[in-house]
């Protein structure tokens, strides 16, 4: 008798573990263009911000406060299908969709790690902006649901109303009302969905919002007419040290970018509603314990910092930087702070251990599990990296090298004026590296001058300090892949290629 329940109570106790290590779901909020400056827990946030319902998410989870997803949109999407830093990633991303035995072929050489989640028994969503235009999401492969969009004007309408999407393959049909909040009504379904199944799920619902053309819902038109006046930053006619590009860029009338700057926080507020949402549908349903909801954006964007107008990719904290929240109560710390720098790749790792799915040797990044669990912590590397190279990848990026060289001999100037570069985060300090032969630098010390007002790599105290983050640079690019044959993708920045040499 005694042996009969031993033997019960060790197929119940084998029964226990399996269930409490089942691996959770995971709920991927993708929101586009959104600053730190539009959360309201962010301490960048204007005073008049108000967004209850992220911020709930950060007071049940970690906040992360130095985040660089990436520095465009494609690039940003690129890095979280990849698990690669954008010069890293290898296939083909940007230009005209592929006819079917070039996408098959594509589908088979770079296969997108959503599929081996599959494979490892999860239910897997791609709910919104896709944006990918070359490889749709392949379902079947990578995806068991995907209702997606892309910025094809004929095909597929606006970015707010208009909207065409297609379902898991389909010709694309009318979405109807406003993107922010139809997106999520689908992600509803598919919660609703997924409340009677056997199997955990990831979806990735990636907001149209609050990319340009800024158009808040018609609930929120005109909400914050009232607020100011928006302090003018400094940094906007500030710009002595900079590269070219940056210091040719003609100084706007401030008034006019307060009226946008208005216009993107009110865009805002539809997705803080929609984050409440979803909320309660996990709640409503029964899954709200049992599910990780990650809350980020591709980047961050800047409105008059350094000269910069609704614009993104330059290499500055006001353009970068975006929310990134984790939250998983009793799992992970509540209503904490990471002062880490993360980027994209790093979450992707972090999927990986959450899920349980080994990452790939050839991906990027560093789980921020350790994080999550004690935000106090460090990651065990000497920089976070962070590539630009702006809107191309793969094979595609030497070509894009050369028409900037060819635009700049011209005499161009602007933003279509600037290299692709390497950044890295270390310490206290950003260092920043351009590719081409002018072989201009930034270095920041972002705690004495957290708004990027002083270069100091061309002063001769900081020479010291200049040549370690070079180093650390180089050493962290070299360690990646490159996305593109016949080199390596720190082949384009002398300066960088010469400390590996002495």
């Amino acid at each position: 008798m005694q042996a009969i329940l031993a033997a019960f109570l060790l197929i119940m106790s084998a029964g226990m573990v399996s269930a409490a290590s089942t691996p959770p779901n995971v709920l991927y909020i993708f929101t586009d263009d959104q600053s730190v400056r539009t959360v309201g827990c962010y301490p960048d946030a204007y005073p008049w911000v108000k967004t209850p319902n992220i911020d709930a998410l950060a007071a049940k989870g970690v906040r992360f406060h130095n985040v660089y997803m990436a520095a465009y949109c494609v690039p940003s999407r690129v890095s979280f299908l990849t698990g690669n830093l954008p010069h890293a990633a290898r296939g083909a991303f940007t230009g005209a969709k592929l006819d079917t035995a070039a996408l098959a072929q594509e589908e088979k050489e770079h296969p997108l790690w959503p599929r081996r989640l599959r494979e490892n028994g999860y239910r897997t969503g791609i709910i919104g902006k896709w944006h990918v235009n070359p490889r749709p999401p392949a379902v079947g492969l990578d995806w068991d649901t995907a209702i997606h969009w892309t910025s094809d004007a004929e095909t597929f309408g606006g970015y707010y109303h208009g909207q065409k999407v297609s379902i898991n393959g389909a010709t694309p049909v009318d979405l109807g009302g406003y993107s922010v909040d139809r997106h999520t009504d689908l992600a509803v379904d598919f919660i609703k969905d997924k409340a009677a199944g056997d199997k955990p799920w990831l979806l990735w619902l990636c907001y149209c919002g609050v990319h340009k053309p800024v158009e808040p819902a018609e609930r929120h038109q005109g909400a914050l007419a009232a607020v100011g006046p928006i302090p003018q930053p400094t940094s906007l006619t500030h710009r002595e040290g900079k590269p070219a590009y940056i210091r040719d860029l003609p100084t706007p009338r401030w008034d006019r970018v307060e009226s946008q700057i208005r216009q993107y926080h009110e865009c805002v507020m539809a997705i803080d509603e929609n984050v409440g949402r979803l909320m309660r549908t996990l709640e409503e349903s029964g899954q709200l314990e049992n599910t990780v909801v990650v809350f980020a954006a591709d980047q961050g964007i800047a409105y008059g910092q350094h000269a910069l107008i609704g614009k993104k990719d330059a290499p500055y904290d006001a353009a970068l930087r975006g929310p990134l929240i984790f939250r998983w109560p009793g799992h992970y710390a509540e209503n904490a702070v990471s002062y880490e720098p993360v980027n994209q790749t790093d979450v992707v790792r972090t999927l990986h251990e959450i899920t349980g799915l080994k990452p790939l040797e050839t991906m990027d990044g560093m789980s921020l599990v350790p994080l999550l669990k004690t935000p106090t912590a460090v990651l065990p590397r000497d920089a976070m990296l962070l590539t630009n190279v702006q809107n191309t990848m793969g094979g595609d990026i030497p070509r894009m090298m050369e028409r900037t060289r060819r635009f700049i001999q011209k005499g161009g100037k602007g933003l279509d004026a600037m290299y692709d570069w390497t950044m890295i985060r270390s310490g206290r300090y950003k260092y920043v590296a351009y590719a081409g032969e002018d072989r201009e630098e930034e270095v920041y010390d972002l705690k004495t001058d957290p708004e990027e007002l002083v270069n100091l790599a061309a002063s001769p105290e900081h020479k010291p300090l200049l040549n370690e983050l070079r180093k650390k640079a180089a050493a962290e690019l070299r360690k990646t892949q490159s996305g593109f044959d016949g080199g390596h993708y720190i082949d384009f920045f002398p300066l960088l290629r010469a400390q590996e040499n002495r």
